[in-house]
């Protein structure tokens, strides 16, 4: 008896081993796919993130070189994190020169009051002056990658070079036929709410400037 269910193992081998390759490759592939998508979202938001930050200004990856946001608005090591508005994880970005940290892009959540959230990236210099504030594309996913897509807008261009002294002036600024972004025309978004919450975006840049530039 025990000779035949040896016998019987024996002969099964090849067929065993045939099996092991095959679930060996699936697993291959599948690794070689979430890695390659992963690749796929991180060169997406590379790419976008290069309008928030002045050309030649930084030498590093911005993906990489990144801070986690949660949130659960908990941090040992962050102030103020309640202020983002957080309803997700998020990313913020350093950018650096020569190793030097030269501007952050933090992100924020606005409501709009009407229509549900407003996402945004801020991007601040190491003086507290915006170099680039932009509306993201809410994808609804709780990925932390590939979802940098900027929506254009010229009112939102207005934040550039400004500082949290000048945002109540941004605040009550009509947004006119000639500057307003079409793909919210009709979603009651008021300039009060998005500048109000840039504001918060710099309060909270200001009180974790150097914690932000160490990344994690």
């Amino acid at each position: 008896m025990k000779a035949s269910i040896a016998q019987t193992l024996k002969d099964k081998l090849p067929q065993l081993a045939i099996l092991t390759a095959i679930l060996s490759l699936l697993l291959l592939l599948n690794n070689v796919t979430d890695d390659s998508l992963l690749a796929a979202r991180q060169e997406f938001d590379r790419r976008n993130l290069y309008q928030f930050f002045e050309e030649g200004s930084f030498d590093n990856d911005l993906v990489l070189d990144s801070y986690l946001l949660t949130a659960d608005n908990e941090s040992e090591k962050l102030e103020n994190l309640h202020l983002l508005n957080l309803d997700r994880d998020r990313l913020a970005y350093i950018a650096r020169k020569d190793g030097k940290a030269v501007a952050v892009a933090v992100p924020a959540t606005a409501d709009d009051g009407f229509n549900g959230k407003i996402e945004l990236l801020v991007a601040v210099d190491m003086y507290g002056r915006i170099s680039a504030a932009r509306v993201i594309e809410d994808i609804n996913s709780d990925q932390l990658y590939g979802v940098v897509d900027v929506i254009g807008s010229k009112w939102m261009d207005e934040f550039a070079g400004n500082s949290m002294r000048d945002i109540l002036r941004l605040s009550w600024q009509a947004i006119t036929a000639d500057n307003e972004y079409d793909q919210f025309v009709g979603a009651s978004i008021t300039p009060k709410s998005v500048a109000n919450q840039i504001y918060d975006a710099l309060v909270f840049y200001q009180s974790n400037r150097i914690e932000l530039m160490r990344g994690s």
